[in-house]
């Protein structure tokens, strides 16, 4: 029997590069296939767009590392710390967080980039996914944070309700409960119920509708904690009933199936696992070279840094060659190692010495 999957999983950095990479893709080509530019451009344009699907993935990942982290936790334990997650997030994810937020109130005093006192606060106070922009362009800057606001409403809720609910209820309650947001999902996309509350925000940017794309990470590493269903996981998220799951999951991302994102979402924190399971499987070893782990830990800050240099043609562009492909590009990537290194890879150390974790993560 395979032992639990414990501690620094690097398969997931491999999918981390992968998340990152599809969005850079889907940014890098706004300036380059621009819609109305003819057939051909046309068509490159709405193929790159599927590069935004990054972010599901970013989403299931995070499900599934952080319920896998509590659990080893509470095994270890027979508790959960909140108050040490809590620390160990906050240093992981405030501080590069902090540092692009001013800089661009640096470069908006410069008059490089716009930065509305709206999005400021919304961002610093992650309810950017429920800030109305003027238009994607006004608010380029920072409508990227929105997706980084629906992680954090899930780091408040997610550790609380575990230890609340206990891995065995937790397991029967977050199906449940992803259930019910896809089920919302559908009510309030047919009916908007919320408009007059909420008016003009982006449905599809809303926590209470994508939740669900974290939950079902949970769900799997719930089940995968269960020896006789690790073992059946192994065995059945491996081979051709993987590459299946794979082909199910282009086709739920690309035609238009009934209740697609709850499919899409299921079937993301399938073939994470899947991988997680079987690390010497062909893509898990691919996974696990060397290039994508590098890309997947600095993941993070390129995600923070890349809306400053991979900007559409709508936005003004004042940063000349480092807006332009393939330099900007490489500014996206330089900016986000320096982010990693000098700031966000001390600041996780330093978590793990004021709380540290009970097996040791990446750094």
């Amino acid at each position: 029997m395979k032992p639990t999957p414990r501690g620094y999983l690097p398969t997931l950095d491999g999918w981390r590069a992968i998340a990152i990479l599809m969005i850079i893709v889907v940014h890098s080509a706004s300036a380059v296939f621009a819609p109305g530019a003819g057939s051909e451009n046309a068509f490159w344009f709405a193929v790159t767009r599927y590069g935004a699907k990054g972010v599901d993935v970013f989403f299931g990942i995070s499900g599934f590392l952080i319920c896998s982290r509590l659990l080893e936790e509470h095994e270890a334990h027979g508790t959960i710390s909140l108050k040490g997650f809590y620390i160990r997030r906050a240093l992981r994810i405030l501080p590069p967080y902090a540092v692009y937020l001013v800089a661009l109130v640096m470069l908006t005093a410069l008059g490089a980039v716009t930065l509305g006192r709206g999005e400021l606060l919304t961002s610093i106070f992650f309810s950017r996914n429920f800030f109305t922009a003027p238009s994607d362009a006004a608010a380029w800057f920072t409508g990227h944070l929105w997706s980084l606001a629906v992680e954090e409403h899930f780091y408040l809720l997610w550790p609380g309700l575990l230890v609340f609910w206990t891995p065995g209820k937790a397991r029967r309650n977050v199906v449940l409960f992803a259930l019910a947001i896809a089920a919302w999902r559908v009510i309030e996309f047919r009916f908007r119920l919320l408009n007059h509350v909420l008016p003009d925000v982006s449905f599809y940017q809303r926590t209470d509708v994508r939740l669900d794309a974290l939950l079902w990470g949970c769900w799997f590493a719930l089940l995968l904690r269960i020896p006789a269903w690790r073992e059946r996981c192994t065995r059945l998220l491996s081979g051709w009933r993987w590459w299946a799951l794979m082909a199910a999951l282009v086709a739920v991302m690309v035609l238009p199936v009934p209740m697609a994102m709850l499919w899409q979402s299921l079937l993301i924190a399938a073939v994470i696992a899947g991988t997680t399971l079987n690390p010497d499987t062909p893509v898990g070893r691919l996974l696990e070279t060397a290039p994508p782990r590098w890309i997947g830990r600095i993941s993070y800050s390129l995600y923070l840094w890349q809306n400053l240099f991979l900007i559409p043609l709508s936005v003004a562009w004042h940063l000349g060659l480092l807006q332009t492909l393939p330099l900007n590009v490489a500014a996206a990537f330089a900016a986000a190692a320096l982010s990693y290194y000098v700031v966000e890879r001390p600041m996780i150390k330093l978590g793990h010495r004021l709380a540290p974790p009970t097996t040791e993560g990446r750094a």
